[in-house]
């Protein structure tokens, strides 16, 4: 019996008739009418009277169904195949409903009627018979085939049946469940907005520490939420839209574009490559460094523009000339304006300044380059290696050779 019902699906087929055989455990069950319960219906149980009437559905019998939605099936149940399986043909229309038909459907479902659309497109795709005796000739020609001849089963007309109600108990479950889901919805994201917030104050402040614990209890929070079925690449939007709101927070700060661009594109190129989670996790935490960094070396916001100008004229290059009359005249500035601005808002003198950023850099370049001491005494604009040495030491302890044993021993 079955190699004649594939055989009848195959025919059907080929006459762009749909078909769909009920057998436990329901596989594809949408393709029964052609998804239209999944367009209409938000819930689980969407087929669920569809089930329980088919389930009722007596043996050696041809029902000619007309449902809820106008659509028309033809359904047997198929004979001696051991399990309990059902062959339904359709769905199939014979007169189309009308724009005020299907609103009225809408209204009777307590559907909403911006499904109207969706539900009239669903129409268009079904094949059109015209007439009822052309429906009747389809599910006659399939019975007489499963079942060898006409008076082997019985022929029996249904219309709706009980449906309307089943459906409209599971529309209203559907709304109850929607409500609790939005609020739930809603808690979540409430706290997820919270523990951002948490997360860009303590970049914002530059504290490494708080934000990287803010950073872990961020993680905890959204890994424990429903996420897309494409786990990595849901981590990976994550962690991309996380380095945006860093970005901007530096921003915020007052670190420089020029500062910031740098170091966040080598961050999404390094997320797209990730493989895995724990990556994505990983590169997330050395996102969260690195903003921190930049905020405490190039935070700019706190100081009026005159002096945020001359503070980004020296970290943009500190190889050029940096005294106060070359920047002074860079921005046209009064150079005695200028340097009553600087000792005011940096409280130190902008040679000590200047300086300590030079001091600075070249500990970064000793400790992650292979640069000569020569060549990061040229980078950081102290060209004589010798001169260099010994302000490197008066600020640190150290010579920058021993600085740099030192670093390296710490990091084995």
């Amino acid at each position: 019996m079955r190699d004649v019902t594939q055989t009848l699906l195959e025919l059907l087929s080929s006459a762009d008739i749909s078909s769909y055989v009920f057998e436990e455990p329901f596989a594809g069950i949408e393709r029964f009418d052609l998804g239209l319960r999944m367009l209409l219906l938000q819930t689980e149980e969407r087929y669920a009277p569809v089930l329980r009437r088919i389930r009722r559905l007596k043996p050696e019998s041809l029902y000619l169904l007309e449902d809820t939605f106008h659509v028309h099936y033809a359904i047997i149940k198929l004979p001696d195949e051991g399990a309990e399986r059902w062959l339904s043909v359709g769905p199939m229309l014979i007169t189309p409903p009308g724009g005020e038909e299907i609103l009225a459907l809408l209204k009777e479902l307590r559907l909403p009627d911006s499904l109207y659309h969706a539900l009239s497109m669903y129409y268009e795709r079904l094949p059109r018979l015209r007439q009822q005796e052309l429906f009747e000739i389809i599910g006659y020609a399939v019975a007489d085939t499963v079942f060898g001849r006409r008076d082997a089963y019985e022929r029996k007309v249904i219309h709706n049946s009980a449906e309307p109600d089943d459906l409209q108990q599971l529309i209203a479950r559907s709304r109850l469940a929607q409500e609790e889901s939005r609020e739930e919805r809603f808690r979540d994201l409430e706290r997820r907005y919270e523990l951002e917030n948490a997360l860009l104050a303590a970049v914002r402040g530059g504290d490494e520490k708080a934000s990287l614990a803010a950073y872990s209890r961020f993680l905890q929070f959204v890994g424990g939420l429903k996420r897309l079925p494409d786990r990595l690449r849901d981590s990976k939007d994550l962690s991309i839209t996380l380095n945006t709101l860093l970005r901007k927070c530096a921003e915020d700060a007052g670190v420089h574009p020029y500062y910031i661009d740098s170091f966040s594109n080598i961050n999404v190129v390094r997320l797209e490559q990730c493989v895995n989670e724990i990556q994505i996790a990983s590169i997330g935490r050395e996102l969260v460094r690195g903003y921190c960094e930049l905020i405490r070396q190039y935070a700019l916001s706190s100081f009026s523009k005159p002096v945020r100008d001359a503070l980004f004229l020296i970290q943009s290059d500190l190889s050029a000339d940096l005294s106060l009359t070359a920047i002074a005249d860079t921005l046209n500035l009064n150079r005695s304006y200028l340097s009553t601005l600087l000792a005011r808002e940096l409280g130190m003198p902008l040679s000590a300044y200047v300086l300590e950023k030079r001091i600075l850099r070249a500990q970064h370049l000793l400790s992650s380059t292979p640069l000569s001491i020569q060549e990061i005494a040229w980078e950081v604009g102290i060209p004589d290696a010798n001169y260099f040495a010994r302000l490197f030491k008066r600020e640190t302890g150290m010579t920058p050779k021993h600085y740099r044993e030192e670093n390296r021993r710490r990091l084995k």
